[in-house]
């Protein structure tokens, strides 16, 4: 062998040794990701997770999620673990349980210089300054949907000569960060019609909280009578409907229920359970995070600091015609944007 060719051999493996020694895989070229959230067996969070997973590879990032049940406390020592292991992402993707007991935690990730985009929460005047933006629902449009859909559902009542505006609110836990905004987005739109909040509570997410604090409610308040039940979360108010058909009410009919989320049961709207809800995508939600993420590590910075996901709002008059386009050019239908029983 001559001594080019034997040349030109150890040049290609020392090559290819280099390549396989510290070349990036096909998974982290762009960089790498934290994301902070929720359980993937919620089934909201679930399809989010997928969301952030999909894109994430898509666009050629290597992203590991930790998940929490709920619960700040958990989610707190998850913090403490990564960064006490020494090996940061590129960027954080922070979900809190609780965004003002998880303060110090998204204080702990910032300080490592490491950007960090906040989602699903807006931001709030605590923690504005330790992330680069917001990706995720807008939640006083889900609230006002709501409110104008149950509007709409108490002008069909009143035209139809019913009687009765009473309403019960199944809501996140109070300290959630949605609630406040949520609650309040939800009393303005029902404002100067005859509905009347009479009850309100946050036992918290999930169908068997729903069961729990509708069962609370309804025993509390049932002498006054009971109309309609609105549900900041439709996996919570599928539980809660379950307590009102045990206590004996015709849904639809005694009680009329609005959700936001679609992540209850699609079958409650075809059968006339619940009037409505509003489509909040999760796929959505993941893909949007992994999007902004893109654009920081592009540009340095979001050409926009808050931004939404669509809400509109979803009936028995539209329900098999809603459709949107994906942040990944795909069309989606509503049973692929939906969670929980609605196929997706």
């Amino acid at each position: 062998m001559s001594k080019n060719k034997l040349s030109l051999m150890l040049v290609i493996v020392t090559g290819l040794a280099m390549g396989l020694i510290s070349g990036p895989s096909n998974a982290s070229e762009n960089g790498s990701i934290i994301s902070f959230n929720g359980p993937a067996g919620e089934a909201y969070i679930g399809r989010f997770i997928k969301g952030i997973k999909e894109t994430a590879a898509l666009k050629g990032f290597d992203i590991k999620v930790f998940e929490n049940q709920f619960n700040q406390a958990e989610q707190d020592q998850q913090v403490q673990q990564v960064l006490a292991a020494g090996q940061l992402p590129d960027v954080f993707i922070w979900w809190p349980s609780d965004a003002t007991a998880g303060l110090g935690s998204l204080r702990a990730l910032a300080r490592t210089n490491v950007p960090v985009l906040k989602i699903n929460q807006l931001p709030n005047d605590q923690d504005r300054e330790y992330i680069f933006g917001y990706a995720g629902p807008d939640d006083r449009l889900r609230a006002r949907n709501a409110g104008y859909m149950m509007r709409e559902a108490a002008a069909r009542k009143m035209a139809e000569g019913g009687e009765g505006f009473n309403v019960l609110v199944l809501s996140y836990p109070h300290s959630y960060g949605g609630y406040g905004l949520s609650i309040n987005a939800f009393k303005d739109a029902i404002a100067g019609s005859p509905l009347t909040i009479i009850g309100d509570i946050g036992e918290g997410f999930g169908q068997a909280n729903g069961y729990k604090g509708a069962a609370k409610l309804i025993a509390a308040n049932r002498d006054q009578g009971i109309h309609f039940v609105y549900g900041m979360d439709d996996a919570i108010l599928t539980g809660g409907l379950q307590a009102f058909e045990e206590a004996g009410y015709v849904m639809g009919e005694d009680v009329i229920a609005v959700g936001t989320v679609c992540n209850g049961d699609k079958q409650l709207i075809e059968e006339g359970k619940q009037f409505g809800t509003t489509l909040q995508s999760p796929l959505h939600e993941g893909q949007l995070a992994i999007k902004m993420v893109e654009e920081y590590l592009d540009s340095g910075e979001l050409a926009n600091y808050i931004n939404f996901t669509p809400n509109p709002a979803v009936t028995l008059d539209n329900l098999e015609t809603v459709a949107l386009r994906g942040y990944d050019g795909k069309l989606y239908g509503i049973d692929e944007l939906c969670s929980g029983a609605w196929g997706g």
